[in-house]
């Protein structure tokens, strides 16, 4: 029953952490867990990989030392909490593609919600807003919009190749283009803050991949990687099947480079230079309202939607869904607040 319990605890984390602005770690404080969780996470080290890895000579007192430190780590809970957040990603991911395709407007009002009201978690947490956390904000927020920006700039050169232009985004074949070099760093680094996240209770882990541009592809790799199983049991693999394996796989590095060394940093932060740290933090959230604008030119190339520029709404039935959603996410985050207290 306890496993059962602990299993349902980490779904229920795993869709926090998918919903960006909703935090995975302010769901385990709400849930009881959130110390054992990261006193289990801190305890992760690079004597864990070490022990881990020396099963490998097959010897006795090398699988005593790996059993020794499982225990240490408390790996059969981490473990049960993984499974369940694995399980609410892959059966969650395909819902959220389908809403980003079909209902991108309302879709976008409802995480802008959640993103907005959500900085009132961490603004709290300041003890005072001098000179310094205004332009370590003003730093963060700088950051997010050149990243944003330049996203944009991208999806316009994505358009032109899709559309025939000389301009080439990356190597394709059939539509499918690999990942770059440049996408496969910002995925490795966006996996190492998203895990490092969890520190902190108030900021969300997929909010900041949201704000570093990658949660929407990865999502999408999720998907077609869990489509795609029937055919890679058949034998078939093919390019997007690769795309979507890189890209899973750098983010899944990413989290377990942040989880040795990115935690620790955090956590040295928030104890060394709290005030800046989460001033940094919320800058971040403020510039990623930027890139969830809701309303945006776009183009359909190869049945593939691609946002191209933003918009000013126009008064129609649309504005008032998106509002309303918009209200919807906002009233969501104040209701995890008064959870959490």
């Amino acid at each position: 029953m306890n496993s059962l319990r602990l299993f349902i605890n980490g779904f229920l984390i795993g869709i926090a952490n998918i919903i960006p602005g909703m935090s995975g770690g302010t769901l385990a404080l709400v849930l009881g867990i959130y110390e054992r969780l990261i006193g289990a996470l801190r305890r992760i080290g690079l004597s864990t990989v070490k022990r881990l890895l020396g099963v490998i000579k097959l010897k006795k007192e090398a699988f005593s030392a790996a059993k020794t430190e499982l225990r240490r780590i408390d790996f059969g809970f981490l473990a049960l909490l993984g499974v369940g957040a694995v399980a609410a990603i892959l059966l969650t991911s395909k819902l959220i593609v389908y809403l980003l395709n079909d209902h991108h407007d309302p879709t976008y009002g409802f995480f802008c919600g959640l993103i907005l009201t959500s900085i009132l978690v961490p603004a709290r947490m300041l003890k005072r807003c001098g000179v310094k956390e205004l332009l370590m904000l003003l730093i963060a927020v700088a950051l997010v919009l050149s990243l944003s920006i330049g996203m944009g700039e991208k999806q316009l050169e994505r358009v032109a190749y899709k559309s025939g232009s000389e301009i080439a985004v990356g190597d394709s074949v059939g539509g499918a283009a690999l990942p770059t070099y440049w996408d496969l760093g910002l995925f490795f680094g966006s996996g190492a803050l998203a895990i490092s996240a969890m520190i902190l209770p108030g900021i969300s882990g997929s909010f900041l991949m949201l704000a570093l541009g990658v949660y929407f592809r990865l999502l999408t790799a999720i998907n077609t990687l869990v489509e795609g199983v029937p055919e890679l049991l058949s034998g078939v693999f093919d390019r997007s099947m690769l795309g979507s394996l890189l890209i899973i796989g750098f983010t899944a590095i990413g989290c377990l480079f942040g989880l040795l060394v990115f935690t620790r940093l955090l956590n040295y932060l928030l104890e060394h230079y709290r005030n800046l740290t989460i001033a940094f933090l919320i800058g971040l959230m403020v510039g990623s309202l930027y890139g969830l604008w809701p309303f945006r030119e776009f183009a359909i190339v190869a049945g593939e939607r691609i946002d191209t520029a933003h918009i000013l709404p126009q008064l129609d039935m649309n504005l008032l869904v998106t509002t309303g959603v918009f209200l919807i996410g906002c009233g969501v985050i104040f209701l995890f607040t008064r959870l959490e207290n």
